[in-house]
């Protein structure tokens, strides 16, 4: 499974003079938690997440001090370029997913700008995206990879599969136990393959 194959395209994006309130609205109407910021040529040149945005904009309620607060200082960041981080990772359209989900893990990111061969960014990928390739429905694996199996020229081999756990009955050299895996590995879903040969015919 790939990357380009689950992320989302043409992501929500800022630019570096977006207003910081602009860009508050823009992560909530789209219901994400952070964007890629661009420049104008399309490359990447920062992350801008919901923390960023709102860290130090919340005044103080003075109902809940029982004595006045001090003055407040309203001298908070106007635009995108004041509060975004630095881009210091991204993944390319055409790397593995275990790829992504390994970065996201050991930096503790939610999501990962995606880049083609020219470093343009072409999509976001997020933990969500990898959640909902893995809860994908049995039946829908078993008909993509069934379907896949018949093109490379083996329409008789028999897929099982059950919790994204897929079983292939049916290849009999190594030859066909390796384009079996490799086949299951490139639908969305799946997560163990097995690969068994059929039984003997009775005579």
């Amino acid at each position: 499974m790939l990357v380009r194959e689950i992320m989302t395209a043409a992501p929500v994006t800022a630019h570096k003079e977006t207003p910081v309130k602009e860009a508050l609205a823009m992560l909530r109407d789209h219901r994400i938690t952070a964007m890629p910021v661009v420049t104008s040529a399309g490359r990447v040149c920062g992350v801008v997440a919901e923390i960023d945005l709102i860290r130090d904009r919340v005044l103080p309620d003075p109902r809940a001090h029982v004595l006045p607060s001090g003055r407040v200082d309203d001298r908070h960041p106007a635009y995108v370029v004041d509060v975004m981080s630095p881009v210091t990772v991204a993944v390319r359209h055409n790397a593995e997913v275990a790829v992504a989900v390994d970065i996201m893990a050991e930096r503790a990111l939610k999501s990962l700008p995606v880049l083609d061969e020219d470093n343009m960014l072409v999509g976001i990928v997020s933990r969500s995206d990898v959640a909902s390739a893995l809860a994908r429905d049995d039946d829908a694996i078993d008909r993509e990879l069934t379907a896949l199996l018949a093109e490379f020229g083996h329409p008789e081999w028999l897929v099982v599969v059950a919790e994204g756990h897929v079983v292939i009955s049916g290849p009999a050299t190594a030859k066909e136990h390796a384009l079996a895996e490799q086949a299951a590995a490139t639908v969305a879903g799946v997560t163990r393959v097995r690969v068994i040969e059929a039984p003997a015919p009775r005579r």
